[in-house]
C-alpha cells in the first residue's frame, strides 16, 4: 500500500541529538522518496539590551545551512529537500511544518531519563496529530 506520508520533517538545534535526528530522516526521506524538510526554530531573545547577542535568526539560519551540507554530504541523499529557520515557539512552529502527511523527527538526549524528550518533545507528545520519531544522540552511523 503508498504511504500517506508525503516528507518527513527533522527539527535541527546544534545538538548531538538532531544531528542523530538529521541523518536518521534523510535516510527515512530516502527511502519512501519523499520530501525531507530541514527547520530550524528561532525566537527573539528576553534580553534585547545585550550588545553582543546573537540575532536568533541568523543562528537558526546556520544551523539548517550546516545540516544541508551534513546531508549533501552523505553518499545517498534525498532528491527533495527544503529548508527553513521559523520564527516562533518550537513546538507549534515544528508541528505546523510537519502538518498531518508529515513525519516529525526529533533529536533526544541522554541526560536525565525523566527528561528525555524535552520541553519541545513533550509538547509535540501532546498537541501532534501526526507520526513523531525520537532519536536518541547515541544512535546513528
Amino acid at each position: 500500500p503508498a504511504s500517506s506520508v508525503t516528507r518527513v520533517v527533522v527539527g535541527v538545534n546544534g545538538s548531538a541529538g538532531s544531528a542523530s535526528a538529521l541523518r536518521w530522516a534523510a535516510l527515512e526521506a530516502c527511502r519512501h522518496q519523499v520530501l525531507l524538510c530541514i527547520v530550524s526554530v528561532w525566537d527573539q531573545p528576553d534580553d534585547l539590551s545585550s550588545p553582543r547577542a546573537e540575532d536568533p535568526a541568523q543562528v537558526a539560519a546556520g544551523r539548517v545551512q550546516k545540516a544541508l551540507a551534513r546531508v549533501l554530504f552523505q553518499p545517498s541523499y534525498p532528491r527533495r529537500i527544503a529548508c527553513a529557520a521559523v520564527k516562533g515557539a518550537a513546538g507549534p512552529a515544528l508541528l505546523r511544518e510537519s502538518g498531518d502527511d508529515g513525519v516529525l523527527v526529533l533529536g533526544t538526549s541522554r541526560a536525565r531519563a525523566g527528561s528525555r524528550y524535552g520541553q519541545t518533545g513533550r509538547y509535540c507528545l501532546r498537541h501532534g496529530h501526526g507520526p513523531l520519531v525520537f532519536i536518541p544522540a547515541a544512535l546513528g552511523p
